[in-house]
C-alpha cells in the first residue's frame, strides 16, 4: 500500500502554510481515526508501516510524526529512533495499544513529545499535536536566531569575541529583545495565536537545540533541573531561591553553543581534549545570558557550576564556601546525571557506582554536606520520579509536589 500524499484542503496561495504531520499505525480504524481528527487543521499523510513512513519522510519535509508501537516488521520504537537520528527536527508522539513503563521511558530518552494510548481522546490528541507543533516552531525559530547572531555582529569569529560584542553592542542587544517579543510568524503564529514566546520558552528551545547536536546528550539538561529542584526542596530553600537554581540548572550548558560542533556530536576524542574544547562553556554561558534580563544571579550561577570544593576548578578557582550554593547543588546533579547516562566515550554507571563515585569526590570536587543530602534522595527513590520532569514552566507547577518547607 502507497503512503498517502499531502493534499492540502486550500490550495490559496495567501493561506499560511499548514504543518506536515504523518500517521504511522498498521491498523486502518486508529490511522483513519487520527487522519480525521487532524486533517482539518493540518496536512496529514498516512502509512501503515515504519518502511512506508521512511519512505516518505525521505522525500517530504514532515513536522511531526504520531507512531503506533506494535507494527509488524520494523517496531515503532526501532522507527522512533531511526527517525530521531535522521530527522532530529522531527516532532514525535507516540499512539500505542501496548505502551508500558519501559517503552515510555525509552520514548522520553529518546526525545519524544508525548506518549499517549489507545483508546485516545480527540481533545487529548489534538493538544499534544498543537503543543509538540509549537515546540517545533519555537525550535526553528532558535536555530535562525543563533545564525542571526552571525549577521548581526560578523561571521566566523571565535564565540569569545561574538559574546564580548554582545555585551558592548546596544544593536546586537536590541535585536535579542525583539527575538523574545516578535510573534513567530508575523502578526499571528500558525496556530494563529498572536505574540511569541516568553524568555523562559527562548531559552528552554535555546537549551534544546544545543542537546539536539549531541545525541548523547538529550534530555540532560531537564533532568539537571529536576534533581536540583529536589535538592533545593531538601535544603529548604525559598520558593525564589528554588526557581532561579531550577532555571540555573536548565541552562547550565547553555555556553555550548560555542563548543566545536564535532564535539557536541558524540566524536569520540580523548577526554583531556574534549574538556579543553568545553572548558570556556560556563564563562560563555554567563555572557549569554546576562543580556537577557534574568534575575541576576542566575547566571552566576551557570559560571560557576564548574568550580570545584577544593578550588581546582573553572572558570575562576573558586574554593569551598565563595562557590555560590546553587552552583555546588548544580555540580553535584550534573555529575550524578552524566555518570548515569551513555557518552560516546563510555557506558552508562549504576546509580550506586555514581554514588560511591560522589563520595569519593566528597570534599574535593563537591560539597560534602551537599553529597550526603542528594545521596539520601537518591537512595530514598525521590530522584527515580526524573521522568515526571518537563519544562521549566511545567517544573514550576509540579514544584510544590517536592516542596519540603520551602517558603
Amino acid at each position: 500500500m502507497q503512503s498517502e500524499s499531502f493534499t492540502p484542503d486550500s490550495p490559496s496561495l495567501e493561506a499560511p502554510e499548514r504543518a506536515r504531520i504523518l500517521v504511522v499505525d498498521d491498523e486502518r480504524g486508529p490511522r483513519e481515526s487520527l487522519r480525521m481528527i487532524l486533517s482539518g487543521s493540518y496536512d496529514v499523510a498516512t502509512a501503515e508501516s515504519g518502511a512506508e513512513a521512511l519512505d516518505l519522510l525521505r522525500t517530504t519535509p514532515i513536522d511531526l510524526v504520531t507512531v503506533d508501537l506494535n507494527m509488524p516488521g520494523m517496531k515503532g520504537d526501532e522507527l522512533m529512533r531511526t527517525i530521531r537520528a535522521e530527522f532530529p527536527q522531527t516532532e514525535i508522539i507516540i499512539i500505542t495499544g501496548c505502551g508500558s513503563v519501559e517503552t515510555a521511558v525509552e520514548g522520553i530518552r529518546h526525545g519524544v513529545f508525548d506518549y499517549l494510548t489507545k483508546p485516545f481522546d480527540v481533545v487529548q490528541v489534538s493538544a499534544s499535536v498543537e503543543r509538540a507543533l509549537e515546540r517545533r516552531q519555537s525550535r526553528t525559530r532558535m536555530i535562525a536566531f543563533l545564525e542571526g547572531i552571525s549577521r548581526v555582529l560578523g561571521r566566523n569569529r571565535p564565540p569569545e569575541i561574538v559574546l564580548e560584542e554582545l555585551g558592548a553592542s546596544s544593536l546586537a542587544q536590541e535585536r535579542l529583545r525583539q527575538v523574545l517579543e516578535e510573534p513567530a510568524m508575523g502578526p499571528e503564529s500558525r496556530n494563529g495565536r498572536a505574540g511569541g514566546p516568553s524568555t523562559t520558552e527562548f531559552l528552554e528551545v535555546l537549551a534544546e537545540t544545543i542537546e539536539s547536536r549531541d545525541l548523547f546528550m538529550r534530555g540532560h539538561a531537564r533532568r539537571v533541573a529536576y534533581y536540583a529542584d529536589l535538592l533545593s526542596a531538601a535544603l529548604c530553600l525559598s520558593r525564589e531561591e528554588r526557581r532561579n537554581v531550577r532555571t540555573a540548572a536548565f541552562l547550565h550548558d547553555i555556553g555550548k553553543v560555542g563548543a566545536p560542533s564535532d564535539v557536541l556530536q558524540g566524536v569520540v576524542l580523548p577526554e583531556p581534549d574534549r574538556l579543553d574544547a568545553v572548558r570556556t562553556h560556563a564563562d560563555i554561558g554567563e555572557r549569554l545570558l546576562r543580556p537577557l534580563g534574568l534575575d541576576a544571579p542566575i547566571a552566576q550561577y551557570v559560571r560557576h557550576h564548574h568550580e570545584r570544593y577544593d578550588a581546582e576548578g573553572y572558570p575562576d578557582g573558586l574554593h569551598g564556601d565563595a562557590i555560590p550554593l546553587a552552583s555546588r547543588i548544580i555540580a553535584i546533579c550534573d555529575a550524578f546525571d552524566a555518570m548515569t547516562c551513555d557518552r560516546p566515550y563510555r557506558r552508562a554507571r549504576t546509580r550506586d557506582e555514581a554514588l560511591v563515585e560522589l563520595r569519593r569526590e566528597a570534599g574535593y570536587q563537591f560539597d560534602p554536606n551537599l553529597v550526603g543530602i542528594f545521596c539520601e534522595l537518591v537512595i530514598s527513590g525521590a530522584t527515580d520520579a526524573v521522568t515526571d520532569a518537563g519544562t521549566l514552566s511545567e517544573a514550576e507547577e509540579i514544584a510544590p509536589q517536592h516542596d519540603r518547607g520551602a517558603a
